[in-house]
């Protein structure tokens, strides 16, 4: 929310907008709003403090309005039209605990890093409702923990829409028992067979912003928001063990459903489990993008729920990006790259030296693949006149933008 606080008596106004608010603002609103703040700072005058307010209202509103899921171009876009960053047996994370894992972060930080879709596996153990994979001995997680988190993420993010594709084993009563006890049945989106899908925008407007897919079809008459999945989506095979097992062949679903589930993933041929090693690979552009492409061409289907393991490897929303027409560099606030800077080597794995006439890097950021700020997590050493050595030994493999006043470049990090 916008925030203004006027004292008459001192002639001080206090003007903040909270960083999810900011962050949901076009990028170009981004700036005239720093610009204006910049301004505010300085003006004496409390009536070029009034009207630079006013000003400011006047270019944040329809700048929050205009974002869905994270970009203006998918306002109008019906959520079949719309393809989402999936990830497979979400809460299986290292972060989370679990042994075995297929996700190395926890739901709540893959909801920060730009997931949107999670599937996730629901068991009774122990005459408790938790969510695990193969068996509970690998680690469990109450089903209402995980759920709380998307509770949190959707009241902060209120122009963001997520969907839960279940792997069900106890009853739509009991899901709907944690629905409702984690405040996630306000949100609930009830689509009615036969009508087309509503637009982002709508959903963000009617705050329907929750769809819930399960594999059982138990549901009530009551409890029309409980989809079952094979009457309103279609899947690829999801038991591939090499890259040779891909495929876009059709599973489970009707091709004539709404709803394309693309599954992007190998696991272990013995247990079952994420393989993090392949992730990095099949995850990784070009490959990731034209096996994408090449499915929704062979299929004349769009690919909604694109679902990986170990999203933060490789390419994984750039390729959601790109599937949906926004511009990739988009999420760096960029639309095109700079071709005046050397990085050698490029990839890297340790340390890079980059090298420019034309821009100084002593005051640098870096972004992630999903957008994420991981500056601090680096160390830029001036080595000679136009040249800096970078270590970058503490990130992930990876695709990263390192940004100046004046360039923007890839790098690789592996």
């Amino acid at each position: 929310m916008l925030k203004i606080d006027i004292d008459f008596h001192s002639s001080l106004i206090d003007y903040s907008l909270t960083s999810s608010v900011i962050s949901a603002l076009d990028y170009s609103c981004q700036i005239v709003y720093t610009s204006i703040i910049v301004f505010l700072n300085k003006a004496n005058s409390m009536i070029l403090k009034y009207f630079s307010i006013l000003f400011l209202l006047f270019i944040t509103a329809p700048g929050l309005r205009a974002q869905c899921n994270g970009a203006a171009q998918l306002c109008t876009k019906r959520y079949d039209q719309v393809a989402y960053l999936t990830t497979h047996n979400a809460f299986n994370s290292d972060e989370g605990g679990f042994s075995l894992p297929n996700q190395t972060y926890d739901m709540e930080t893959q909801l920060n890093d730009g997931v949107r879709a999670f599937m996730i596996d629901v068991y009774n153990w122990f005459g408790n409702t938790v969510v695990y994979h193969g068996t509970g001995v690998l680690g469990t997680s109450p089903l209402e923990d995980e759920l709380q988190k998307i509770e949190s993420f959707l009241a902060a993010n209120p122009n963001e829409i997520v969907t839960l594709i279940l792997e069900c084993n106890v009853s739509a009563n009991e899901i709907e028992n944690a629905i409702n006890n984690t405040g996630l049945n306000s949100y609930l989106h009830t689509h009615q067979s036969g009508l087309t899908w509503p637009t982002l925008q709508d959903m963000i407007t009617s705050n329907e912003r929750l769809v819930v897919m399960t594999d059982v079809d138990d549901a009530s008459p009551s409890q029309g928001w409980y989809h079952y999945m094979w009457d309103i989506a279609v899947e690829t095979h999801y038991s591939a063990n090499s890259m040779a097992d891909f495929n876009c062949d059709f599973n489970r679903g009707d091709s004539l459903n709404d709803l394309f589930i693309l599954n992007h993933f190998i696991t272990n041929s013995v247990l079952g489990t994420g393989m993090a090693s392949e992730a990095e690979v099949i995850n990784a552009n070009p490959y990731f993008i034209e096996r994408v492409q090449m499915c929704q061409s062979e299929k004349s289907k769009f690919p909604n729920f694109i679902t990986v393991d170990f999203y933060e490897l490789g390419d994984s929303k750039l390729v959601v990006d790109q599937i949906n027409g926004v511009a990739p560099l988009s999420i760096y606030g960029l639309s095109s790259l700079s071709d005046e800077v050397a990085i050698c080597p490029n990839p890297a794995s340790d340390q890079l030296v980059i090298q420019s006439d034309v821009a100084s890097f002593d005051n640098y950021e870096l972004f992630s693949s999903t957008g994420k700020n991981v500056t601090s997590r680096t160390h830029l050493h001036k080595s000679a006149n136009s040249e800096w050595t970078l270590t970058i030994s503490s990130l992930e493999s990876g695709v990263y933008i390192i940004r100046t006043q004046k360039t923007a470049n890839r790098i690789i990090v592996q």
